[in-house]
């Protein structure tokens, strides 16, 4: 019988799950109980759903920053790309310190 380690079981639940298989086939082909391979299903959405969000937040300061580029205000910017105005500011911020506008920064806070 062949050892397999932590990530190589992981790894096999995670890819038969994407193929379709049921978690019950699972347990049987990898001999792991229903509650191991839930919490491996879980962490596994969970790590999706943070990249998905590091992905949104990406998008949304590049555009934020382009709309700063272009002269918009921070209520602009918030209208535009349907955010909250802490997050416009914090973009605004973050785009004055990339222009290298540190001292309005400073002065701003």
């Amino acid at each position: 019988m062949v050892t397999f380690t932590r990530e190589d079981r992981r790894g096999h639940v995670l890819e038969h799950h994407s193929q379709g298989v049921s978690t019950r086939e699972i347990a049987k082909l990898l001999h792991m109980s229903f509650t191991d391979i839930g919490k491996i299903l879980k962490d596994s959405d969970k790590e999706k759903e943070a990249e998905q969000q590091r992905t949104r937040q990406d998008f949304l300061s590049s555009q934020a920053y382009t709309l700063f580029s272009e002269g918009k205000s921070p209520v602009q910017v918030a209208i535009e790309l349907n955010i909250r105005a802490s997050e416009a500011i914090m973009f605004q911020r973050e785009y004055c310190e990339l222009e290298g506008l540190h001292n309005l920064n400073q002065i701003y806070q």
